[in-house]
């Protein structure tokens, strides 16, 4: 799947390139003959080289080799913010060739109207030329929310109403954290924060949604001593995500490889004192009463991402009256399965949106481009005297920072 990825990444940056250039070439027409060559065979040999470690990217894939981390996150990453500065910058000469085709269409139709081209041809230059520099503010902003945010830590703290919550869990503090990607972290020094961070809330219980790693098992394994910190009286619980069973490294028919990746994220999950729940539940007991913890593997509403997720299962030996508090990556599960067929679950709780790391989110106020993928896409939502919580994540992938969505860690009290 990943080959895939890279391959459609190469032609559509050679695509954009191409498009792109028409906006350079206009910014740069006054400059004299050397300057111009200069700057457009820089402007190609970026283009040039992004292409060659796309392709070396492919041959790592290809020989079941992982590429350097720096390479994988920072490099890609910077491609990746270049890509996008170039695509919103591409719009303006869209537009541009839209003005170009009305014009044309205008004089076939109507050529007796005449134009004044010594007016036209100007301002569709000045269009092109705005180009480059609309194509500076994302650059902009991607690179600050790469180097000062992807790491600014932030504690959302929240009630959660429970209908007939037994009197021994009233006030119970949950933190969950979720998407922790670690295949994204150069060293351990941010996650040794994000832990400290986690542990300062002195939860009675942890949940971890889901989504370790990036793509294999093996990242996690530099982090396991940090990840081990992670404690709780009640204990640290933990489901799956779609990123932890190997599915983006391994072809499809690669069972073996596979059948070793989730053999060895279930030992990871042991070592570091992770309750991980598989299709499986948890009681807590205190003072006579119940609480139960539920944890499914991944299951998305999507056909892009794996359906392993089991409710019924999960649910063996529970009983009726249990207060059942629900692990399951994708909110995309609350609406499509857990609403109209489980209505004993309590509340359940996601991640899996990241906030698409970009957006806006001020008090009463919130968007992102992930609200258009989920209806429940960050934060608290309750339909049915049921309520799903969705943390946006404490890592990053693919775009190594964050914009507006900062990383979350959620404290969350029961009453």
């Amino acid at each position: 799947m990943l080959v895939k990825f890279f391959i459609i990444s190469i032609f559509l940056i050679i695509g954009v390139d191409l498009y792109f250039f028409r906006a350079v070439k206009s910014f740069i027409q006054s400059y004299n003959k050397k300057s111009k060559l200069i700057l457009k065979l820089l402007f190609w040999s970026y283009t040039v080289f992004t292409v060659i470690f796309m392709i070396v990217v492919i041959s790592y894939f290809e020989n079941k080799l992982v590429a350097p981390k720096f390479y994988r996150i920072y490099v890609f990453g910077v491609i990746l913010i270049i890509l996008v500065s170039k695509l919103v910058g591409s719009t303006f000469i869209l537009f541009h060739d839209l003005n170009t085709l009305f014009l044309f269409l205008k004089k076939m139709l109507f050529p007796t109207i005449e134009t004044t081209q010594s007016r036209t041809i100007p301002r569709k230059d000045f269009i092109k030329k705005v180009g480059i520099v609309a194509a500076l503010i994302p650059f902009g902003t991607m690179v600050f929310g790469m180097i000062k945010t992807a790491y600014d830590f932030t504690v959302k703290k929240q009630t959660l109403k429970i209908t007939n919550l037994p009197k021994a869990f009233k006030g119970l503090k949950i933190v969950q954290i979720s998407d922790l990607h670690v295949g994204s972290f150069l060293d351990d020094e941010p996650l040794k924060k994000a832990v400290k961070l986690i542990n300062e809330q002195k939860a009675d219980i942890i949940f971890f949604t889901g989504d370790l790693v990036n793509d294999i098992t093996e990242e996690a394994i530099p982090f396991m001593d940090v990840l081990s910190q992670i404690s709780a009286p009640l204990g640290v619980f933990s489901v799956l995500g779609n990123h932890d069973y190997g599915d983006y490294y391994y072809q499809k028919e690669d069972i073996e490889g596979k059948k070793h990746n989730y053999e060895l994220m279930k030992k990871v999950h042991q070592k570091v004192g992770w309750k991980l729940l598989l299709n499986q539940n948890h009681v807590i007991e205190k003072d006579n009463e119940r609480l139960a913890i539920l944890g499914v593997e991944n299951w998305g509403k999507s056909d892009r991402f794996p359906k392993y997720g089991d409710i019924d299962k999960a649910k063996v030996g529970l009983l009726e009256t249990d207060i059942k508090l629900l692990l399951s990556h994708d909110p995309s599960h609350w609406e499509a399965k857990i609403l109209p067929q489980h209505n004993d679950i309590a509340a359940t709780f996601s991640g899996h949106t990241h906030g698409m790391q970009f957006g806006i989110e001020i008090p009463h106020f919130k968007w992102s481009p992930s609200q258009y993928l989920y209806k429940q896409w960050a934060g608290i939502y309750s339909k049915k005297g049921q309520s799903i919580y969705v943390n946006q994540g404490l890592g990053f992938i693919g775009y190594p920072g964050r914009i507006g969505i900062l990383p979350e860690i959620t404290v969350i009290n029961l009453v």
